[in-house]
């Protein structure tokens, strides 16, 4: 009995020492074998934004939810250096320990945290996130890498040469460098141009899509490059950004790039240069993180020669030209484009059409598409809504007589449709004719051809023809 009460003596003496240094501490608390807080210090209580005296005798889950204290308790084991964060995203290190009787038997846990040890962690944790932050954006970027391919894939066709072409453009949709799609109109150059953002690291940017032949030539400078505050009259307080700013970070497809004035076309190539850009009214240029597309159904070339469009702004946007090839060049794609928009029209207008017919498919073969693609999907979705169910017959499309008998003609040996068969020739002499025919205009034997300018001199120089 003499011992117990000198126990208590002392344990009375030293409570103030005990109370000061654990005052002295960053964070302290103590909770019972049952989780209610029997000590708290008060830089903890201030940080939970309570008072330390409403704090005593509370479940220590009500005050700090999802503590780890209880696990102690329940192992008896002391944690060292252990890292916990609350739930408003703030941390701290600190070590648990349980408080055991002369038996072995737990009477609760104290946790305690330095000044230091916090500080630490904070500054730990910042560099955390920096790396979380950067690991992200490489994660990003390799999983760009890797949807490449299959995001290519999804895009109907397996005709040699719409997997050359999306070969190539899986190989740089996370370069910076800009992309000319070439080709006619209807053909798919907005499709291609959707995979490459797609495909890309900058995938959740915004993807911006500009039709040049869209936009009144008075609006083009303000819509491209945007404004400040009382440039002109009718200027929006706070000024607009132009669409380049709101592609930053992200994808821009300047459409119909052919339809740009020539002024237009000399601030471009400032912008594609320095890649930064500025507000008409400032003076201050907006840095440019982003990744150019363009498209054009027009021969750039031949308007460049027509000083129509500047030969330097080509020569920037052409730094990777792909020419996605009509229809009638890759018809043995028209099956799964049938099938393919089939199953869209379907969705879209709530049908049940199950495919089409050879029959229809064979006589769809034969008609030269010069709307490609698109007019194929207005004319499949033509057949569906008459149809409503069942199989599309060739009989649906017998409308299309109409239209080759209005189609423009070219003459019968150099026809889009019959050239090979008619003829009989190799593509040399093929191309040898229509240079005899054009009274060796280029320009004009591509068109009669089919092809563009650029596909017609690559192969003069493939077949080294004089």
């Amino acid at each position: 009995m003499t011992k117990y009460i000198e126990a208590i003596s002392i344990y009375d003496s030293i409570k103030d020492i005990i109370d000061k240094a654990f005052e002295s501490l960053y964070f302290a608390i103590v909770i019972d074998k049952t989780g209610n807080i029997i000590y708290i210090n008060n830089s903890y209580a201030d940080y939970l934004g309570k008072r330390k005296q409403d704090l005593i005798g509370t479940k220590v889950e009500e005050v700090i939810p999802g503590t780890k204290l209880y696990e102690t308790l329940q192992t008896g084991e002391a944690a060292f250096d252990s890292l916990f964060e609350f739930e408003d995203g703030r941390s701290l290190v600190h070590s648990k320990l349980p408080i055991k009787n002369t038996y072995g038997e737990i009477l609760g846990v104290v946790s305690i945290s330095s000044l230091n040890a916090t500080d630490t962690v904070n500054s730990l944790y910042q560099e955390i996130n920096q790396l979380k932050r950067s690991n992200m954006l490489f994660a990003q970027q390799l999983q760009g890498l890797d949807d490449a391919p299959s995001v290519f894939d999804n895009i109907v066709g397996t005709s040699p040469k719409i997997m050359e072409i999306k070969r190539i453009l899986s190989k740089v949709t996370n370069s910076r460098m800009p992309i000319l799609l070439t080709g006619e109109s209807g053909c798919g150059k907005e499709v291609f141009a959707n995979a490459i953002h797609n495909a890309s690291a900058r995938k959740d940017a915004p993807f911006v899509k500009v039709n040049c032949a869209a936009i009144p030539r008075e609006l083009m400078e303000s819509e491209l490059f945007g404004y400040e505050t009382g440039t002109f009259s009718g200027a929006i307080k706070g000024g607009k950004a132009g669409k380049f700013e709101l592609a930053n970070g992200g994808t821009i497809l300047l459409d119909e790039i052919e339809e740009l004035p020539l002024e237009m076309q000399s601030k471009l190539l400032r912008v594609l240069q320095e890649y930064e850009v500025e507000r008409i009214g400032s003076i201050k240029p907006t840095v440019l993180n982003l990744q150019v597309i363009c498209c054009s159904n027009t021969d750039l070339y031949k308007m460049v020669e027509e000083k129509r469009f500047r030969e330097d702004l080509l020569y920037r946007i052409n730094v990777m030209e792909v020419e996605i090839p009509p229809l009638r060049e890759r018809i043995e794609d028209l099956p799964l484009l049938c099938e393919s928009l089939i199953e869209k029209i379907n969705s879209k207008y709530k049908l049940d059409i199950w495919g089409i017919t050879n029959d229809a498919v064979e006589y769809l073969s034969e008609y030269s598409w010069p709307g490609n693609v698109r007019e194929l999907e207005h004319a499949i979705e033509r057949a569906c809504v008459l149809e409503n169910e069942g199989m599309l017959d060739k009989d649906l499309f017998l409308f299309l007589e109409k239209k080759k008998k209005h189609m423009k003609t070219v003459p019968q040996s150099l026809t889009d449709d019959n050239f090979f068969l008619n003829k009989g020739l190799a593509e040399k002499e093929l191309i040898i004719e229509a240079l005899k025919k054009s009274g060796g205009n280029k320009t004009q034997a591509a068109n009669l051809m089919g092809i563009s300018r650029s596909l017609l001199y690559a192969k003069i120089k493939k077949y080294n023809i004089e």
